[in-house]
């Protein structure tokens, strides 16, 4: 079974004083999800540290979904570790 192996996320840029992430919108990166991180699936709604061009930082993940590096030709850095996990919901509870 394939798993998904990619997440596009935004840059958290700070917290405000009530602790919510404050977003960089202006454009959406992508990173992959290392094997030893799939067994446990990355949700949307997580937050990530990953390496970037200024040392590693946090993500806000938006998506994640599969890709064949075959087919894209695309190779993107990989997701260092899970921070964060988003609170689940329960669908019942609405």
């Amino acid at each position: 079974m394939k798993t998904n192996n990619t997440i596009a996320a935004y840059h958290i840029f700070r917290r405000d004083e009530n602790g919510a992430p404050v977003l960089n919108t202006n454009r959406l990166y992508h990173w992959n999800i290392p094997k030893r991180l799939r067994e446990e699936p990355i949700q949307p709604g997580d937050i990530v540290q990953v390496p970037t061009k200024k040392g590693r930082r946090s993500v806000l993940v938006m998506k994640v979904f599969r890709e064949d590096i075959e087919e894209t030709g695309r190779e993107y850095k990989k997701v260092i570790k899970v921070l964060e996990r988003a609170p689940e919901t329960n669908p019942q509870e609405s």
